[in-house]
C-alpha cells in the first residue's frame, strides 16, 4: 500500500504566502557599529592576544596582587598559554604550590576573556638588576 504525499491545501498555502516576514533587529547605534566593526577586525587580524597581553601589563598589579606582581611579571601569551616569569626559583615553587589556579581566575575573571587557557612559570631569563648596597 502506497501512501499518498502530504498535500497541505490551498487554505494553507496562502496563510504561507500571507504571513509577515519575521521582525528584523533594531539597527546598531553608531558606537555599537563601530564597536561591532573593530571587534570583526581584531578577531580577524588575530590581535586578541596582543590586547590581552597589553591589558595583563598595564594591570598586573591589580589582577595578582602587589606581593606576587613584586616577584613575577606576564611574558607573551600565545595560543592560550600565557607564560610568567618569576624573579627566584623560591617563589617559583611558591607560586606552583599556592598561587597558580587563584591567579589563573583572577586573571579570567579580570580580563573577562577566555583567551587565557593554562599558565606556564618560568625563571626570568632577564631579571631586574638588584640594586647593589654601599
Amino acid at each position: 500500500m502506497r501512501k499518498e504525499p502530504f498535500n497541505k491545501g490551498a487554505w494553507a498555502v496562502q496563510r504561507e504566502r500571507c504571513r509577515l516576514p519575521d521582525e528584523q533587529p533594531p539597527p546598531l547605534r553608531h558606537d555599537q557599529l563601530v564597536a561591532s566593526v573593530a571587534q570583526h577586525i581584531i578577531k580577524d587580524l588575530k590581535l586578541e592576544s596582543r590586547v590581552t597581553e597589553t591589558r595583563l601589563l598595564n594591570e598586573w598589579a591589580e589582577i595578582v596582587g602587589s606581593q606576587v606582581a613584586a616577584h613575577a611579571r606576564p611574558g607573551r601569551l600565545e595560543r592560550g598559554v600565557l607564560t610568567i616569569f618569576v624573579a627566584n626559583s623560591v617563589w617559583l615553587a611558591e607560586l606552583s604550590r599556592m598561587w597558580l589556579k587563584p591567579m589563573h581566575a583572577n586573571i579570567r575573571r579580570q580580563l573577562g576573556t577566555n583567551d587565557v587557557r593554562t599558565l606556564r612559570l618560568q625563571l626570568d631569563p632577564d631579571p631586574p638588576a638588584r640594586k647593589s648596597g654601599p
